[in-house]
């Protein structure tokens, strides 16, 4: 049976020189950093919009955003170069029945900067939407065939990384709607929803019943549960049009927010666990999922005038803030200390 995760002779860190380069073979899983930054612009936008901190939030909205957009395209580039010069590589991950499932991070970044794009860099939002749109569906059915017909898939192998070609989906709508692609919008949702409850149970069930055990390289991963319910609230709202004008939030979007409340929950009680782990880029699983429970916050509060859900959302805002700076920096000293778990 296949690793779960890990390092092969494929996915060597070492580089011709023996010296570990992290972009020189760049992991696809990369494209996890500029998530989660487009969905730290996400959250400042919405911050400003809400007028806290006005200044402060539009800085804070255009520089992350703005360096999201930097990001993609240097990962992009050096991904290329990969794939040109070390296609083999390229292969081992698109083979590996994790590993895999990163690959649909590079249509979700296009759709995350899309909708960063859409209120600060407005001509680039309809390109981007369309290309990750389109690059969404065609990795979903390349990975799904992959799930379906690879012989030596195993139940051991299915992780909460599993929702990123399929349930995300679910992160379409956020431009896909603004730009008026309604219908659409609508088709990527019910998508994304549908396979959030099939592989929910499955690797429910992996981390119950299967062994051998999570792989610690893996266990960051389970933030990952917290994203389907946050972004399907935001998701929600814009599809039904559902805004602060005074209502309560209808029934299906408080199931959603509901849900990842209990997630949210689930994974505070995880904190000792997680804070044993040495550092991997899996930790990278952390940022979305944070800033799309943060944004869900603050959709959230413009339907109810709680002082507790205002503290919650404010909350939900400065730990974001504050992990995605901690994870831009320590693996910037990963990097500079060539650390080989970076691409395990």
């Amino acid at each position: 049976m296949p690793p779960v995760l890990g390092p092969s002779s494929d996915l060597s860190p070492q580089s011709s020189n023996g010296q570990f380069v992290f972009f020189e073979r760049l992991p696809v899983s990369a494209f996890t950093i500029v998530m989660g930054f487009s969905g730290l612009a996400l959250v400042w936008v919405k911050v400003y919009r809400i007028s806290w901190l006005p200044e402060f939030s539009q800085f804070m909205a255009n520089a992350i955003g703005l360096l999201g957009f930097i990001l993609f395209v240097l990962f992009m580039f050096f991904y290329l170069t990969k794939w040109v010069r070390y296609p083999d590589l390229v292969r081992a991950e698109w083979l590996h029945p994790v590993k895999s499932s990163f690959f649909a991070t590079v249509p979700v970044s296009l759709a995350l900067l899309a909708t960063v794009a859409v209120g600060q860099f407005a001509p680039l939002a309809l390109p981007f939407w369309a290309l990750g749109a389109v690059l969404q569906v065609f990795v979903m059915i390349l990975v799904l065939n992959a799930w379906i017909h690879r012989e030596a898939l195993q139940p051991a192998h299915a992780s909460p990384v599993w929702f990123i070609p399929a349930v995300a989906n679910v992160v379409i709508p956020l431009a896909g709607v603004p730009l008026g692609y309604l219908e659409l919008s609508w088709w990527f949702f019910a998508v994304g929803m549908l396979f959030w409850g099939v592989l929910l149970t499955l690797v429910l069930a992996r981390l119950l019943f299967v062994q051998p055990s999570f792989p610690e390289s893996l266990v960051p991963t389970f933030c990952i549960f917290l994203a389907p319910p946050a972004v399907g609230l935001v998701s929600w709202v814009l599809l039904t049009k559902q805004y602060a004008d005074g209502r309560s939030l209808d029934v299906v979007g408080q199931l959603l927010f509901g849900i990842a409340i209990f997630f949210a929950i689930f994974l505070l009680s995880q904190t000792r666990r997680f804070a044993q782990l040495p550092f991997y880029l899996s930790w990278w699983a952390f940022s979305f999922p944070t800033a799309a429970f943060a944004m869900a916050c603050l959709i959230y509060l413009g339907f109810t005038t709680h002082p507790a859900m205002t503290a919650l959302a404010a909350t939900s805002v400065a730990l974001t803030t504050v992990l995605i700076i901690w994870l831009f920096l320590r693996t910037a000293w990963a990097i500079l200390k060539r650390d080989p778990k970076l691409i395990e």
